[in-house]
């Protein structure tokens, strides 16, 4: 019941006692029983009034439900049309397995962090390839550096002394991609998004944000990886 309504009620509960109170003096019964089903169904109304707003309320107060990151794409792009799932099995590694693609200095290192971190050595191996072509100097215009770019945040959060240095970049770029895949329950679109452009801009527009380079970065590392 609302403040209106309880206004309303108590003039008229005064209204009737008041009236209860004239007709004691002058006897006058029929009065009081015409007022008396005149309060009875202006309460009524109200009541049904009130019930009524409260129900409206109800109805616009509706939580809308959260975002859904079931489809990640927002683009009709056909050549973005890859699988948005980790593959099943590529994420646990036999000790023995052999890294697809060119062999390069870095696979005993990329191998050694796919194992400790639970990672197929494939998809880091691919991240490295579009992050830096695998230059241990590389550095972006962004200022990210190394083999898996790693921005100062990451050095930060992952206790990197030299980014230059191969194997603490892998391990904390390892670590990154590791934390997205577990995050978005190993959906690798959405991981890869959130390595280029920030978890934020994932959540901001629910999914693979627009911006060209990230989707075109979410395309050619996954089509890298799943190739491989």
């Amino acid at each position: 019941m609302n403040t209106e309504t309880i206004q309303k009620f108590i003039q008229l509960q005064a209204l009737s006692n008041l009236s209860a109170s004239s007709s004691n003096q002058t006897s006058n019964n029929d009065t009081s029983s015409i007022f008396n089903a005149m309060f009875n169904d202006e309460l009524q109304s109200l009541l049904s009034k009130d019930q009524t707003d409260q129900n409206s309320n109800n109805i616009i107060n509706v939580q809308q439900p959260a975002l859904s990151y079931g489809n990640p794409f927002l683009t009709n792009d056909p050549t973005m049309d890859i699988s948005n799932t980790y593959p099943v099995g590529k994420t646990e590694l036999s000790p023995n397995k052999n890294i697809s693609g060119k062999v390069t200095q870095y696979d005993d290192i990329i191998q050694e962090m796919s194992q400790k971190y639970d990672v197929d050595a494939n998809l880091i191996k691919a991240i490295i390839q579009h992050e830096s072509n695998f230059n241990p100097n590389a550095v972006s215009h962004a200022g990210a550096k190394g083999l898996m770019q790693l921005m100062p945040v990451n050095l930060k959060e992952y206790s990197v002394s030299n980014p230059f240095d191969p194997k603490q970049n892998i391990e904390a770029g390892t670590r990154e991609i590791k934390r997205y895949l577990t995050m978005y329950d190993n959906n690798l679109p959405l991981s890869l998004a959130a390595y280029n452009a920030g978890m934020g801009n994932v959540r901001k527009y629910g999914g693979i944000p627009p911006f060209k380079e990230t989707q075109d970065y979410v395309k050619k590392v996954s089509q890298t990886y799943l190739e491989a």
